[in-house]
């Protein structure tokens, strides 16, 4: 079993989550920007004939699970 202490999880946040109020945190918008495009490309949705091309609708909480540190199964 890994414990981890609580010294290392505050001292290395998670890049999704902004450290600056509102939308002011652009490292952390950027890291959201990327992930959906990820997602967006992963579904196929760029693909001409995909019924949801041009739509971001319900991706991150449909992957959510999917990847390995989440906690939301």
């Amino acid at each position: 079993m890994t414990f981890t202490r609580m010294n290392d999880v505050t001292t290395r946040p998670d890049p999704m989550i902004p450290c600056k109020p509102g939308a002011e945190d652009l490292e952390a918008m950027n890291n959201r920007i990327t992930w959906m495009e990820m997602l967006y490309k992963l579904e196929g949705r760029d693909a001409p004939d995909h019924p949801q091309r041009g739509l971001y609708t319900g991706l991150h909480k449909r992957h959510f699970s999917t990847f390995p540190g989440s906690d939301d199964n």
